[in-house]
């Protein structure tokens, strides 16, 4: 029979034990709560957009997220480091046919138009494969 280690601990130190991993656990979400808070919607969406467009079954229901002109622009910057730019968005969207897809009014800037992640990645496969 093989000897097992055991370690035997008061009650008062498994306490204290499990109280620290509870401030570290709390600390630790704390952390990731800030950081999402100090992220501004935009960046949450592009990055939820460019990971969608990597990986489509990164996202349950693609027919639910939004974006518009402005994170499109983001997804691919271009050789400086720039966003594109509006010439190239209306080209895009002429080309690609998403002005035909149907989009909606952006709820944060009125007059701004949006069309959802699966109708731009659409467009951007046909977009970029052509090229």
């Amino acid at each position: 029979m093989e000897a097992l280690q055991a370690v035997v601990l008061t009650d008062a130190q498994l306490r204290e034990m499990l109280t620290e991993a509870a401030r570290r656990g709390a600390a630790m979400a704390v952390d990731e709560l800030r950081a999402q808070l100090h992220q501004a919607p935009e960046d949450a969406t592009l990055q939820k957009l460019r990971a969608y467009l990597v990986d489509p079954d990164s996202l349950a229901n693609p027919h639910d997220h939004w974006a518009h002109s402005g994170i499109i622009c983001k997804i691919a910057v271009t050789a400086r480091g720039k966003p594109k730019s509006a010439p190239w968005f209306m080209k895009f969207q002429r080309e690609t046919n998403l002005n035909e897809c149907f989009n909606r009014p952006s709820p944060a800037y009125g007059r701004r138009r949006e069309w959802t992640f699966f109708d731009i990645r659409l467009a951007w496969d046909a977009y970029y494969r052509r090229r």
